[in-house]
């Protein structure tokens, strides 16, 4: 499977809006909220993310990964900072595991080696992926009980 990027345009926001439903429900157990508010406390969620990323990282780019020609998920990164900033990720739970966002993040560690920039996230101290992250060399620099901060230097330093 080839994977590769693409910058997001407006009609991709059907899909952004289900990868980050999607994902805020799983990160806050929305199964487990009564039926009758889970839609307008997940839409909430979604508005706020979505406003925070245009307000805090005015400059980053969104981008679409793409597992073959399928859309398998989407990628936020703020490169305004000393850091490359991996703001957002989330893959559609169908291409969880498939490689999709081992090779978007792939993409960001090979721009860290050649440019000397540190690639930087956080992550739900509960979400899997972090595992992946370490595996891909990412150490923990920070954080808390529910979230992590996470940096991987570049090749070399």
């Amino acid at each position: 499977m080839t994977v590769s990027l693409r910058a997001c345009v407006p009609e991709d926001e059907p899909l952004v809006r289900r990868l980050i439903l999607s994902t805020v429900a799983e990160e806050l157990f929305a199964h487990a909220w009564p039926e009758n508010i889970r839609e307008s406390l997940l839409e909430m969620q979604y508005r706020g993310r979505m406003q925070g990323l245009a307000s805090n990282h005015p400059e980053a780019e969104r981008s679409i990964i793409l597992a073959g020609e399928v859309a398998a998920g989407w990628m936020v990164v703020d490169r305004s900072g000393e850091a490359i900033h991996v703001v957002d990720i989330a893959i559609l739970s169908e291409h969880r595991g498939a490689g999709a966002g081992s090779a978007a993040i792939g993409t960001l560690l090979d721009e860290s080696d050649r440019t000397g920039r540190a690639v930087v996230l956080e992550v739900f101290a509960a979400n899997p992926a972090q595992r992946l992250y370490e595996r891909l060399g990412f150490r923990k620099t920070g954080g808390n009980e529910v979230q992590n901060f996470l940096r991987r230097d570049p090749a070399g330093v």
